[in-house]
């Protein structure tokens, strides 16, 4: 089965190109991976790497709490009536993201963990090794939610992954997240044919994750120098067959 789901890379600064697309069509599902607003270092980590692109990260408290509430409402505004909204964040500025919620219409459904198995290390205090997941609905009573197993937790964990085995990590990004968590939230929180929203889209992760699930997918990106990155990494003008309820993991074990 061919995949006919319609997709596309916009770029641009997103507060204004996602209400541009939202005229044509509003989003059932916004997946944001914003900046975290940590000023990446150069000499740090696999970040020192000629292979890897930096982008601006550099925010004071007050103008990341004034950016996530533009960029949160943004959402809110593009969403179909019954739709959700996820947001990816370390913990670093977690707080400016959360009192941005609260100004915001949206109800907080969940907050969950992912938590991975790596990190960087560090000497004197807990190695850092999980994100948080927020999901927001714009209406409390009425959100697609469709659990991927009975007793589906907040805390979500792939012991089998990493970023060392990833099938899908490539270079020129420094911040990826696996397939294999863009697929449980696509899954859990929108219907084959809705609308997907990739905002922030870095590598363009969501952008392959709604493809491989049978969602159409808008990204959205402010940097073009990524947008190779995302065309490669989302497989753009190629062909992609939806997996159905098989996840990337579950394949990927198999091979």
């Amino acid at each position: 089965m061919v995949n006919d789901s319609k997709y596309e890379l916009i770029i641009g600064n997103v507060l204004e190109t996602l209400p541009l697309k939202a005229k044509e069509r509003l989003f059932n599902l916004i997946i944001a991976d914003p900046p975290f607003g940590i000023s990446f270092n150069k000499s740090s980590h696999e970040y020192g790497s000629e292979e890897y692109d930096l982008y601006e990260d550099n925010f004071t408290p007050e103008s990341y709490f004034e950016f996530s509430k533009k960029w949160i409402q943004t959402c809110y505004d593009s969403l179909t009536t019954n739709g959700s909204l996820y947001i990816i964040s370390g913990w670093t500025n977690l707080q400016y993201i959360l009192n941005a919620i609260k100004q915001s219409k949206f109800h907080v459904l969940n907050h969950a963990i992912w938590h991975f198995s790596w990190g960087v290390y560090t000497k004197r205090r807990y190695v850092t090794s999980h994100y948080h997941i927020l999901l927001l609905v714009k209406n409390k009573k009425k959100y697609q939610f469709y659990k991927q197993k009975h007793y589906d937790e907040d805390v979500f964990y792939w012991p089998e992954y990493n970023r060392g085995n990833d099938p899908h990590r490539i270079k020129g990004h420094p911040c990826q997240l696996p397939i294999l968590l863009l697929e449980k939230l696509i899954l859990t929180s929108s219907s084959p044919g809705d609308l997907v929203g990739d905002v922030f889209s870095g590598s363009g992760g969501t952008i392959l994750a709604a493809r491989l699930t049978g969602r159409d997918v808008a990204g959205f990106e402010i940097r073009k120098e990524y947008k190779s990155i995302i065309h490669q990494k989302a497989r753009f003008g190629e062909s992609v067959s939806p997996q159905g309820k098989q996840s990337t993991l579950e394949r990927f074990l198999k091979e």
